[in-house]
This record gives structure tokens, sequence and C-alpha cells, in this order.
């Protein structure tokens, strides 16, 4: 049987934003820390003085900034292969649009970025399976990026004088960067997407990962036009309902570390993940004959999942609906059988264990939820050999119908996700 992490990056910091680490700390320590960790030498003192003197987190921590620091995405993707137990499982990496999230160009732009993993995937033409980031504000009109991305998945890489396959066998979006998954822009790229059967992978985790930092691009994007339903986005929610708020919180200790802007932003970009807001795409596909497979990856996010299963109050939400990201998701699950879930990033935490197990035994929710670990994101938490590990043995253990928990998740619903005209 054929296994899957589903979800993965191997980008590394050249191929982010040059403000990256501003998006997460206040600028005066971004700036040191990524003068410090510039050279092999300084990023190893960095992480020996993290490990030291940073107690189980500063290893974390040292660990992803060692793995962003690597010099390319071959040796990220080396490092990632080398974790697992399996040498044939296969890996899917998730390449991301970000040159407009408010943080500063890419030193390698992102044509760059496509280029590195491209080179990846020819020494790995099995093992590695390569999702197309795309981002409305990448080309200019709906048409030129169906277009573009039309050619990059026909564009086959040839492996030796016998063999050429396909480079990108998915597309990954990731709205919180500062657009709504409903945008015009995408519609044309979908179509083509659904036609196909080339799957959709979204980032949906409440208030989790990246965001725009760019405060008006933020504040005069937030209720556009849908053009599924041809109404402003407000309006899905029943005439007269307000328009979403930029979010206008204060935080003593963010406001002393000049952090007040990314707070506020971080949260108003929840709306452009939220679950609801992808409810008239996921209706509109589900209504083909050849519906699009969208995945809202990380089941909403760690504390949404466990707040659903221990029936904990969802509490002030950032969001048109005031529901639990994870009941959301669970919701169109039930109702749109083209929508997935992965378990990414959360699957860190051990305690979400028993909450996606029990899932999975729901009949509706059985063939729609993946494994995947969110590497390299994850090294701030666990050691991504560990995440893999510790899943793999409990879910190995919960028998759910004819198969083991890990056959479903990790192959039997991942293979289905994937099939496409790229992917056979």
């Amino acid at each position: 049987m054929q296994f899957f992490n589903v979800h993965s990056h191997v980008f590394n910091i050249r191929n982010a934003p040059k403000n990256f680490l501003s998006l997460f700390l206040p600028d005066v320590a971004a700036n040191l820390i990524d003068k410090l960790t510039n050279t092999d030498v300084g990023s190893t003192a960095f992480g020996f003085l993290l490990s030291k003197f940073g107690g189980n987190l500063g290893k974390r921590y040292a660990s992803f900034l060692q793995v962003g620091k690597s010099r390319n995405q071959r040796e990220i993707f080396e490092t990632l292969r080398k974790q697992y137990d399996d040498p044939h499982l296969k890996i899917v990496a998730l390449t991301m649009y970000m040159e407009k999230c408010g943080a500063g160009p890419s030193d390698t732009g992102y044509e760059g970025q496509l280029e590195g993993i491209l080179e990846v995937k020819k020494e790995n033409p099995d093992n590695l399976l390569v999702f197309l980031g795309i981002d409305p504000r990448w080309k200019s009109t709906g048409r030129e990026l169906k277009e573009t991305v039309e050619r990059y998945f026909e564009n086959k890489i040839h492996v030796n004088a016998e063999r050429s396959v396909y480079p990108f066998v998915g597309l990954k979006i990731y709205p919180s960067l500062g657009f709504y998954a409903f945008d015009e822009k995408l519609k044309e790229t979908f179509e083509w997407a659904a036609e196909k059967g080339v799957p959709v992978l979204s980032h949906c985790s409440y208030l989790g990962g990246i965001y725009s930092n760019d405060t008006n691009h933020v504040n005069s994007s937030l209720n556009p036009l849908d053009v599924y339903s041809g109404q402003q986005y407000s309006v899905n929610f029943g005439p007269g309902t307000p328009p979403p708020v930029p979010d206008q919180s204060w935080n003593f200790f963010k406001w002393i570390l000049g952090q007040t802007d990314n707070l506020r932003n971080l949260n108003t970009c929840s709306y452009f993940l939220e679950p609801a807001s992808y409810r008239t795409l996921v209706d509109y596909f589900s209504k083909k004959e050849k519906p699009l497979k969208i995945c809202l990856a990380h089941f909403g996010g760690e504390d949404h999942v466990l707040n659903e299963f221990n029936g904990n109050a969802a509490g002030p939400i950032v969001g048109m609906v005031q529901q639990n990201w994870c009941a959301q998701i669970k919701d169109l699950i039930t109702k749109y059988p083209n929508v997935y879930t992965d378990i990414a990033y959360a699957v860190g935490n051990p305690k979400t264990h028993n909450a996606f197990l029990n899932d999975l035994s729901g009949p509706k929710l059985k063939s729609k939820m993946m494994f995947g670990t969110d590497f390299f994101m994850t090294e701030r938490v666990l050691p991504e050999k560990d995440d893999y590990a510790t899943f793999k043995k409990t879910a190995l253990a919960r028998q759910v119908g004819t198969s083991n928990a890990w056959e479903i998740m990790a192959s039997q619903n991942v293979q289905a996700f994937l099939a496409s005209a790229y992917y056979p």
C-alpha cells in the first residue's frame, strides 16, 4: 500500500519575503536573528544557544531556523525525507506565492522558488509531489493566471531519455495572504482544475500561519464581490448583514514591541480564511459533472479541533460566522462530497489524535480526512520524525471498518484526493 504526507513545505528563507520573520517577531529581534543566521557558522551558533538556554521551545525554534535557513530546497527535502521509516512514502510539497503579503519581496522571486522545487522534482520524480501555489495577484487577469497554470502543469520534466513526468499534481491557495477563495481571478483556473480533476489545498487554520501585513490592502479587501453568488460577500449571510470590520484590538505588550498593526492584521485576515467564505465556491462546483476537489487544511486549527471535541464554546471569533471552524469544516464535508480536510500542524499535539480518530468513525468524514504534518513549520513544536511516528502508531492501532486509521488517512483518502489527469 502506498502512503503519503499530503501537506509539507520545502521552501527556504530566500524564497520567503525579506521581512518574513517580522511577521512573527518584533522588527529588532527579527533583524538580529536574520543577520546572526545568515551564515552556517552564525546559524549553528545561534541554534546552539537556543538549544542550551531556551529549553524545549528553544530547541524547536533552533530546528525551525536551521531548516528554513538551509541553502536550498533540495537540502530541506532531504532533511524531511530522512525522517520517515518508509522510504517509499510520497511527500506533497506545497509551494507558496508570498510576494504580496506586506513583508517585502523574496530574494528569489516566486518563479525562482518554482525553479528550485522543479530541480528537486527531477531528482525525485516519484517520491516528491508538488502543488503549485497561486494567488489572484500573481497575474494581471484571470485568463492569464489560468494559462500560466496550465503551461506549468503541461511542461513535463525530462527525468532521463526514456521518461518524463508532470511537474505538478495540485494547486495551493493561502487566502490569509490577502484574498478570498471566491476571487473572480481564480475562477477560470478552478474551472480548469475541476475539469482535469486537479485538487486544490487551502490553508484554513484559525489565526494560524502566515498573514498579510499590508494594512491598507487588508482593510480595503474585506467585502468584495463574490463571483459565485454575484453579490458582495456580506450579503451572502442575508440582506442587510453588516460588512466585515477590520480588527481594532489593542495589546499593551504588542504595543510596546511595535506590533499592534501585526496583531490587527493577523486577526483581520481571519475573514479571508473562515470556512463560511468557501461555501458559495463549493456549492457552485458541487453541481458540476466534475466537482472541484478542495481540502480545507488543518481542520480549522488545533484549538478549534480540541474545543469541538471537548464540547467547549467557541468564544468570540473574528469572522462572519461565530462558530467553531472545525465544526464548520465538518458541516461542509457532510453536505458536499468534494470537500476534504487534513490534520497538518494540529497533529503535532497528541491531544488531538483521539479527536481525529473519533471523527474518522463518522461515515461522512471517514473518506475525507488526510494525514499531513506541515513540515517545516512544525519544527517549532515537534520534530518531524516524532510527529509522524507518534500519530502513525496511534492510527495503526485504531480499526475503522475493514482498514486501520493509518491506511485510510495516509493512503486511501490521499490517493482519491490526488487522482487527476496529471496524477492517474
